[in-house]
């Protein structure tokens, strides 16, 4: 996007404009999902269910207003944060103690870690659809038989794909 787009975008989101919010919303999802799936697993609440509640208190606080769109990015990771220390409150003292300081230790790492993966993701565009496909998968979690289950493939092609997919992003990657 332009800078000029983005003035424009941020200035619909402050308004609370459907469409730009739907526009933001997608633009950080996954790293928030990524995110929001690592810390609230061992708790097992759905990470889709936290990001909503995030956004929707968003929506309803019309008198926040965001400087800019990294700004939203870094109040959803906070507020996931928050609303993880939240949810362990309600636990046991020694667990909560453990997992409080398992956010808190990680919260740095996990930044990084969703940082690449987007990285990551961002490089998929380089790829032929087919091995973009097969690494999505693989970043997002399935398993090399799975992936040939669900795209019909032979699971050896699966693995060349992967091993091709790796050789051009290593290439991108150098330059």
């Amino acid at each position: 996007m332009s800078k000029q787009n983005d003035i424009i975008l941020l200035e619909s989101f402050n308004r609370r404009n459907p469409k730009a919010f739907s526009i933001v919303y997608r633009m950080i999802y996954r790293e928030l999902y990524l995110y929001a799936t690592h810390i609230f697993n061992p708790l097992n609440l759905p990470a889709e269910d936290v990001i909503q509640d995030i956004f929707t208190d968003i929506w309803l606080r019309e008198s926040v207003q965001f400087p800019s769109i990294p700004y939203i990015k870094t109040f959803c990771f906070i507020a996931l944060k928050n609303a993880y220390k939240n949810k362990i409150k309600h636990l046991g003292y020694q667990q909560r103690f453990e997992l409080e300081s398992k956010v808190e230790n990680e919260f740095s790492e996990d930044i990084e870690q969703v940082e690449l993966f987007h990285s990551l993701y961002e490089s998929l565009k380089f790829l032929p659809d087919d091995h973009a496909t097969v690494i999505r998968m693989y970043l997002e979690g399935w398993k090399p038989e799975e992936i040939a289950t669900k795209l019909g493939l032979a699971l050896q092609t699966v693995y060349n794909k992967r091993r091709e997919a790796i050789l051009i992003l290593r290439k991108h990657m150098v330059k």
